[in-house]
């Protein structure tokens, strides 16, 4: 029968363990004393654990489970308990004395009572037993140290040698060895004992037989005591600091971290709403009374009320505390107002008047400069709120750019061309409601001296709603804030604004670029009579021209060479169908992750030989523009197939003798492709990394033959690079077309920036940062003392803050220059680039407790580390976490961060970027926060230059239910191949488990691409960091039997005995129910391993240890998608899941194990998996290195957002016109 076992609390409230009798009390503070017996004892994570082994000391929760009892039941049987489930944690266990002398009285002390043990569980019984024989032990040797005194060692141990066990403890002999294996137990309950003596008495300690058992076993005195103070100690190290922030910071963040961030405004604003909770971010509704009378949907405004639909429920207690007449007179004034407002919009239409004589005449519209509507003039350049047509919605706000009227309609309706605020459309001139004054709030000069000072108070929106101010314009497909363009204010003349609508010119301009638009016609011999032919053309933004590299998409063109395909592996062979071996094998699915077999190929690559028009045809749309190109082939595109692919240079191509021709508006975009004859294999490499979309040839490829052949002189002749060094032949001395025009970073006289990385860790976004040659390492912020070592051993030259960020924040808000170690602290004005990842525990969607106080502590960082932002006032703001950082808390976090930034002045954007899309063999989404100051030219999000997975790039943003796109555009292929695990790490030599040389050499040249950049120039070759965490026994073992196939994991372990390594065997699991959702395999066994499959409550005595299988997997697989990737092995041409900071087969990201090797992927490996370069260097034990490795940004993606913030400095310094301002909407 199925007993279904309570909750301590609840098992504490049965009359059954009352002892009192009716009108007794008992002391509040006294703990409840009660038995119980049939007990087991285990960890969170269901593992049977020994109590007394320091593990409570050390803070490690233990709990328990049984049938509790009254403290007056003598009978052991738990048939007439009460059945309990995890009691505890266990705060202390003790020991009472003893049951006649024989058995110790054991007892736990939970939080809400106390329990003396009876008898343990069929499965603790072993562990019990040893308890008991150690405690009867220690019994033993105190008893003869107090009656012998001057006793010796040999004394002690006759004494023990002679000793008869109780039956009761389940032992038959003491022995020497029982002595020495328990003397660390057995001198703790001695120092105990020796605690509650009197002062005046001899300790026993301190007797001649004590000090030689503890010489002789080496035992350590005062263990027990130092690893509670040792506790004591790291819980209040690890009392969390609050967060620094500055007053603009504070104000906005205050509400949503309120028990995290200090000095609070102690003189704040009254507020009216928290503004974080769901209600606060709810629209008003634009119908209710209140509404009603808001200005901003027409009404007085005088009540001041919020919607009643957004009362803030935290607020509601002191909104109660309005006097009844207050509320009364404030609801009788609201229908009043509302009924004036009721009159007044049936007269909306009436009294349009012109002003003076027509100012121009353009087609069927007559302009005018001024209009009076209900006696209010209105000119171009004035700003007016306009009533919507939907009542509901709020007043809109708008600039008039233009007055007209259509002569040529019957109705001769005056309209408006209106810039909106909001959007934009033409509005009928009877729906203004009024004049309104709107500036144009610009930054002051001393803008980066404000930094942390107190914000200027003062309501954005004054209260007769007729004053407002802007200061951004905001794209809203893109989510990006930007400086308002400088032509929007532009008057003429007579001051006012021209006719012409910037917004609309910039609309256009964008329209246009949609199209293809031809460049300079072409004389001579290239034009004919059918053909009109051009030297460029430009095409969303970009130029092209004859000889140019483009991109084309997939199978655009079909090469006349068949690739040959490589054969699939089977991933289950007829070796594994024998299910009784493979028990749990019929959980796996075709799926297999970590694949690669979706990702996409890359682009086509093709030279424009020829652009023209058919001649006759108007060019009205970019169809009509067509490219004859030359095709470039990629090693995987010639007869050797994806091997070659494999083998060959990411950016190699080969000549080829195949043309095609396609309209102009397939192209994907534009790439460098020269003659690399005359260039070494490491000057192409640096070639290749100095910027993205570049690439070269050294052979040509006969598609009718299928052999490599020199190049013809066309392609010699088309474009080389190199040193002029060679046998002659024209090599390198003709430039590639349109080579000038490509404006390349490795050219521009570029000064990097000063960065100030926070949270650095061992330094990821600052190797990325200078691989790209955009800043510096300047200064580094980071808690962690072996993080903090790892970046000062790769940037000696950086200044290395190892403080609390919230304490170096405090220091230079409070004018200090340097920090207690004397270290200098950058001052306001020196730190051009702020980058940092805050802890991203508290969003993780790995991290399972993120509501938990330390979790609500590393959130709170945010707030922190925009204040660094706040008060230095960088250029560049770059703010990194993990995806869920933009959808935590309804995406309270992203909001309140993106209105800090505004506030300060900065331009802003946020989008998802995944970095195997940007060169790593590995899927990693991330949410990116870019900024930049005003002035400065806002960054674009970079485009992918790699293939990945489609199941990885759902980058998708969803806010307040509207979606959200950065402006990536390269989302079904990019420029070059995807990386895969072969890629990464193929060249690495074999190590074993728990390999733990810091320094070995490379085991022979390197086997891609990928591996030789990230190799590096070393003088001397020395891999260092192969090293990986050594496993137990049974773990290995089972590692040892994870086939080497694609998909493989846990569900390929044979359900064998296996003889482990340390002489101990590993059990065959046993199937003992029925699994009502997966029946029985096709013999007729079973497949339940605990009563759960049968839909009944779980009983203890069904788990099973130290199987090949863990019990644990298939007891719960049908709740967790069958556990897929668990003792999971990476696949060679797939990709590793997200790196994590502790590789752990039975983890989170379980599939960490090697391709064919039976361990855990070591820290070179995972560095690899994120783009380190072999010369990056780690610091501490193997977990600190994989902690370092884990929590790092990929340098490439790093090095590719780099890119482009150094291409938004270049921007600005050609001028506004070059500048990448797509925004059509004012904020």
């Amino acid at each position: 029968m199925c007993v279904c076992k309570m909750e301590e609390f609840i098992t504490l409230a049965d009359p059954k363990l009352c002892m009192l009798s009716e009108g007794m009390e008992m002391e509040v503070t006294e703990l409840p004393q009660h038995k119980i017996t049939d007990f087991t004892v285990y960890d969170k994570h269901m593992h049977l654990c020994p109590f007394d082994t320091n593990l409570i000391e050390r803070n490690v929760e233990l709990y328990f489970s049984g049938s509790v009892k009254p403290i007056y039941d003598e009978n052991p049987d738990p048939s007439d308990g009460l059945p309990t489930r995890q009691l505890g944690p266990i705060n202390v266990w003790w020991i009472a004395g003893f049951d006649g002398g024989e058995k110790a009285l054991v007892g736990f002390t939970t939080a809400y009572a106390e329990y003396f043990l009876m008898e343990p569980s069929q499965m603790y019984a072993p562990i019990m037993a040893t308890v008991h024989e150690k405690i009867y032990l220690s019994k033993v040797v105190i008893e003869f140290c107090e009656e012998n005194p001057d006793g010796t060692y040999e004394d002690l141990l006759n004494k023990i040698e002679t000793t008869v066990p109780p039956q009761s403890i389940g032992c038959t002999k003491f022995t020497e060895d029982t002595l020495l294996r328990h003397a660390q137990f057995i001198v703790e309950q001695v120092e105990s004992y020796d605690e509650f003596g009197d002062d005046d008495e001899e300790p026993t300690l301190v007797t001649p037989c004590m000090r030689a058992l503890i010489k002789l076993a080496g035992v350590t005195l005062g263990k027990r005591r130092a690893a509670r103070m040792a506790a004591r100690e790291k819980k209040k190290a690890q009392k969390h600091t609050m967060a620094t922030t500055t007053p603009l910071v504070r104000s906005v963040f205050e509400q949503f971290f309120k028990d995290q961030i200090a000095d609070k405004a102690a003189s704040a604003p009254k507020r009216r709403r928290c503004g974080v909770c769901e209600v606060c971010q709810l629209g008003d509704c634009g119908k209710c009374s209140a509404c009603r009378d808001m200005v901003k949907f027409g009404g007085s405004g005088r009540s001041k009320q919020a919607c009643v639909h957004r009362r803030c429920p935290n607020m509601a207690l002191t909104q109660a505390e309005e006097s009844e007449e207050e509320t009364a007179e404030v609801e009788a004034q609201i229908l009043k107002e509302t009924r004036k407002r009721t009159k007044s919009e049936k007269k909306m239409k009436s009294k349009v008047e012109w002003v003076g004589e027509p100012k121009e005449q353009v087609g069927k519209k007559t302009f005018y400069s001024e209009v009076l509507i209900s006696g209010n003039k209105v000119g171009v350049g004035d700003f007016v709120s306009v009533c919507p047509e939907n009542d509901s919605e709020a007043v809109y706000i708008a600039r008039v750019v233009s007055l007209w009227e259509d002569s040529f309609s019957t109705q001769h309706r005056k309209q408006f061309h209106a810039r909106w605020f909001s959007r934009s459309c033409d509005i009928p001139l009877g729906a203004v409601l009024g004049l309104v004054k709107v500036e144009h709030r610009q930054h002051p000069p001393d803008w980066v001296e404000l930094g942390g000072v107190e914000p200027e108070g003062g309501a954005e929106e004054d209260e007769e709603g007729s004053h407002f101010f802007y200061q951004m314009w905001y794209d809203p497909k893109l989510a990006r804030f930007q400086d308002p363009p400088p032509d929007d204010d532009r008057t003429d003349d007579d001051g006012h604004a021209p006719f012409v609508c910037q917004s609309c010119v910039r609309n256009s301009r964008r329209e246009s670029e949609k199209v293809g638009t031809p460049g300079s016609r072409m004389t001579g011999e290239e034009s004919d009579t059918v053909r009109t032919y051009y030297s460029s053309f430009s095409y969303k933004g970009a130029m092209y021209a004859v000889g140019d590299g483009v991109y084309l998409p997939l199978d655009k063109h079909r090469f006349a060479v068949k690739s040959r395909t490589t054969p699939k592996t089977k991933t289950n062979p007829s070796i594994y169908e024998d299910e009784e071996r493979y028990s749990e094998l019929y959980r796996k699915s075709d799926y297999v992750k970590g694949s690669n077999s979706d990702a996409p190929k890359p682009f086509q690559i093709g030279r424009i030989k020829a652009i023209y028009q058919r001649s006759g045809s108007k060019l009205t749309r970019n169809s009509q523009l067509y490219l004859k190109l030359a095709m470039f082939y990629r090693p995987e595109d010639t007869h050797r197939g994806a091997a070659a692919g494999r083998e060959s240079d990411l950016c190699l191509l080969y000549w080829g003798d195949e043309e095609e021709e396609v309209e102009g508006e397939v192209v994907c975009g534009r790439c460098e492709v020269v003659c690399a004859e005359m260039m070494e294999p490491q000057e192409r490499d640096a070639w290749f990394n100095q910027a993205s979309d570049r690439f070269y040839f050294l052979e040509a490829y006969n598609s009718s033959t299928q052999e490599f052949e020199d190049l013809p002189y066309e392609a010699r002749a088309s474009g080389g690079k190199g040193k002029g060094k060679g046998k002659g032949k024209g090599k390198g001395k003709v430039r590639a077309a349109g080579e000038e025009k490509m404006a390349s970073f490795d050219s521009q006289q570029f000064t990097p920036l000063r960065c100030l990385d926070v949270f650095a860790g061992c330094g990821g976004l600052t190797e990325g940062f200078h691989q790209s040659g955009v800043a510096e390492a300047r200064w580094a912020v980071e808690k962690d003392e072996a993080a903090a070592n790892a970046f000062k051993l790769n940037y000696p030259d950086s200044i290395v803050l190892t403080d609390d960020c919230n304490l170096i924040l405090r220091y230079v808000m409070d004018g200090k220059d340097t920090n207690d170690s004397g270290q200098p602290l950058p001052r306001r004005g020196e730190v051009e680039l702020l980058c940092g990842g805050p802890p991203c525990q508290g969003f993780s969607g790995m991290n399972r407790f993120n509501s938990r106080e330390y979790s609500q502590f590393k959130n709170s960082l945010v707030a922190s580390y925009l204040s660094y932002c706040d008060y230095y006032r960088p250029r560049f703001f770059l703010l990194e976490n993990v995806r869920n950082f933009v959808s935590f808390k309804r995406s309270m976090v992203l909001k309140l961060a993106l209105r800090c930034l505004v506030k300060m002045g900065y331009q802003c954007t946020f989008g998802v970027l995944q970095a195997g899309q940007y060169g790593v063999p590995q899927t990693r989404r991330r949410a990116i926060l870019l900024a930049a100051a005003p002035g400065e030219v806002l960054p674009l999000y970079p485009e992918p230059t790699h293939c990945f997975s489609p199941r990885g790039v759902q980058l998708t943003v969803i806010l307040d239910e509207k979606k959200f796109n950065c402006n990536i555009t390269r989302m079904s292929s990019a420029p070059l191949r995807t990386i895969t695990v072969r890629d990464a790490m193929s060249d690495l030599p074999d190590i074993k488990n728990g390999a733990s040389a810091l320094k070995i050499g490379y085991s022979g040249e390197p086997q891609s691409h990928f591996q030789r950049l990230v190799r590096g120039r070393q003088l001397q070759p020395i891999l260092t960091d192969h090293i990986c965490k050594e496993m137990n026994p049974l773990v290995a073992a089972r590692m040892r039997h994870i086939p080497v196939l694609p998909g493989a994991d846990w569900r390929y372990l044979p359900n064998i005995e296996v003889r482990l390594s340390d002489g101990a065997w590993a059990k065959k699991l046993k199937y003992t129910h029925h699994d009502k959702r997966n029946g029985r395999d096709p013999n007729g066994s079973l497949r339940g391993v605990c009563s759960c499959a049968e839909s009944k409550s779980c009983d203890p005595a069904d788990k099973q240890f130290g199987t090949l299988i863990p019990w644990c997997l298939p007891h719960t697989g049908n709740r967790h998608n069958h556990w897929a990737g668990l003792y999971g092995r990476l696949e060679w041409d797939g990709f590793f899941s997200t790196t994590v900071t502790n590789p752990e087969p039975m983890g989170k990201q379980g599939r960490v194990l090697h391709p064919e090797q039976h361990r855990v992927v070591s820290v070179r490996e995972c560095a690899r998996s994120q783009g380190f370069p072999d010369t990056f260097r780690f610091f501490g034990n193997v977990l600190d290195k994989h902690r370092q490795v884990g929590n790092a940004v990929p340098p490439p993606m790093a090095k590719a957002i780099g890119l482009q913030i150094k291409k938004s400095i270049v921007e600005k310094k050609k001028g506004p016109d070059s500048s990448n301002n797509t925004s059509s909407n004012t904020h």
